[in-house]
C-alpha cells in the first residue's frame, strides 16, 4: 500500500515561512509555503490567464485543495483553497473547453468510497464542482490525455485495491462539456498506483504505463487509437516498491523512454527498443549518506540546459535528490538536496519555469510539516 505518514499539525497559516539549504549549488536556497496539513501531490499548470506558472497542491489531511497562483518572479500569492475529501492524485486540463484549466481530482479514503472528481476553472484561480465519480477502494493518481481521438480530454485512474481486492485501471472519456460520460475499466492483480500517458510505439495515440506496487513492474497499455487498450504487457522495474513512473525521450530518437521511482531501490530507468518494446531495467541508487531513501516520485526536464535531459526525485525521508543526464538514456550518480532532511519530504514533486528565466525550477511537497518547498534554479 502507498506509505502516508498520519501527522497532526496545529496552527498552520499559507504564508513564506523561511529558506535554507542550497541544491548542489544548481537550486536557489529553498523557500517554503505553509498549505494545510498533509500536502501529498503538487502540480505547476497556467491556471490562469496571467502566463505565470501556478501550482496546484492535493492535501489529504486538511481535505482540501491548495492553490498557489505565480507572481512570475519565482514567488506566490496567498493561497486559495476548496474543499475535497481526502485528495491524493491530481492533474490540470481544459475539460469544458473554455480556455481555462480545470483541475481533476482523485478523492480517497480507503473504504471503497473513492471518487474523480472535475473541478471546472474560472480563469482567475477559483474553482468549482462539475461532476463527481465513484472509482475504486484505493485510488491514487490520476493522467489527463485525449484516448480516443475525440478532440475532447479524457482521465485515466488507478486503483490500488485493498487486501484481496483487485485493483484496476479506470479510464473516464469526457465529453468537451466539463463531465465524464462513460469509462471503460481495466482489472489489474498487481496494485496499480502510478500512471503516465504518452506514444509508446509510434502510434501517434496516448498510451498508458502504469506502475505495479505488488510486483515492482510496470504495465504498458498499448491504445489503438480509438481508446480501446491492448492486454498490459508487464516489464520489471526493479522489483520492491514502484510508485511513479515518467514518460520522456531520454535519448532524443524518437522513442518514448519510462523514468519510475522505486521507493525500494531508486530511480530505475526503462528503454524503449522500438514499438513500446523495453529493455532491462538500469537502477540508479540513492546518495549513500544524505539521499539514502528510495524515491516516491520524479520529474523530468534539462535542468542545466545542456540539451540532457535530467531526473529530479522526492523521498519521505532524508533528502530528496536529482540526476544528471548523459543524453544516451544513462544519468549520473544521486546529488541531494541540502537541506531537507530536518523538513523530511514528501510524496511528490513538479518541476516548471516559475520565475520566467528560462530554466525549470523545482516544487516539493514536504508532506510531514504542511509546506510546499520552492526552489529556483541558478543556470
Amino acid at each position: 500500500m502507498i506509505r502516508i505518514v498520519w501527522v497532526v499539525l496545529l496552527g498552520l497559516a499559507t504564508m513564506p515561512v523561511g529558506s535554507s539549504g542550497a541544491f548542489a549549488a544548481q537550486f536557489k536556497k529553498a523557500v517554503y509555503y505553509r498549505v494545510g496539513q498533509g500536502p501529498y501531490r503538487v502540480i505547476a499548470a497556467q491556471l490562469t490567464h496571467s502566463g505565470n506558472l501556478d501550482l496546484a497542491v492535493a492535501d489529504w489531511l486538511s481535505n482540501k485543495v491548495v492553490v498557489l497562483l505565480g507572481r512570475g518572479d519565482g514567488t506566490f500569492q496567498p493561497s486559495q483553497t476548496f474543499s475535497v475529501p481526502r485528495p491524493l492524485g491530481i492533474a490540470a486540463g481544459d475539460f469544458n473547453e473554455d480556455g481555462n484549466q480545470d483541475l481533476v481530482v482523485v478523492e480517497t479514503n480507503g473504504t471503497g468510497g473513492g471518487a474523480l472528481a472535475v473541478f471546472l476553472g474560472d480563469g482567475k484561480g477559483g474553482f468549482k464542482l462539475s461532476a463527481s465519480y465513484p472509482i475504486g477502494i484505493e485510488s491514487v493518481n490520476v493522467v489527463v490525455a485525449d484516448f480516443n481521438g475525440d478532440g475532447h480530454l479524457d482521465a485515466a485512474v488507478t486503483d490500488q485495491g485493498f487486501e484481496r481486492t483487485p485493483g484496476d485501471v479506470i479510464v473516464f472519456f469526457g465529453n468537451g462539456h466539463g463531465q465524464l460520460a462513460k469509462s471503460s475499466t481495466f482489472k489489474m492483480s498487481q496494485g496499480p498506483v502510478g500512471i503516465a500517458a504518452g506514444d509508446l510505439n509510434g502510434g501517434h495515440v496516448a498510451d498508458l504505463a502504469v506502475t505495479q506496487f505488488s510486483t515492482g513492474s510496470v504495465a504498458i497499455f498499448m491504445n489503438d487509437g480509438t481508446g480501446h487498450f491492448q492486454k498490459p504487457v508487464s516489464y520489471g522495474a526493479g522489483g520492491g516498491e514502484v510508485t511513479d513512473v515518467k514518460i520522456a525521450d531520454l535519448r532524443h530518437d524518437g522513442r518514448n523512454d519510462l523514468v519510475i521511482a522505486n521507493g525500494s531501490q531508486g530511480m530505475v530507468v526503462l528503454l524503449n527498443k522500438g514499438d513500446g518494446i523495453f529493455g532491462k531495467p538500469a537502477i540508479y541508487r540513492p546518495c549513500l549518506v544524505k539521499c539514502s531513501a528510495g524515491p516516491e516520485a520524479c520529474t523530468v526536464a534539462d535542468f542545466n540546459l545542456d540539451g540532457k535531459l535530467d531526473v529530479a526525485c522526492s523521498a519521505t525521508i532524508d533528502d530528496s535528490y536529482f540526476f544528471y543526464g548523459k543524453g544516451d538514456g544513462s544519468f549520473g550518480t544521486a546529488i541531494a538536496i541540502a537541506d531537507t532532511i530536518k523538513n523530511q519530504g514528501g510524496y511528490g514533486i513538479a518541476s516548471g519555469d516559475f520565475n520566467h528565466d528560462g530554466t525549470p525550477d523545482l516544487s516539493i511537497p514536504i508532506e510531514g510539516y504542511g509546506k510546499v518547498a520552492i526552489l529556483l534554479n541558478t543556470q
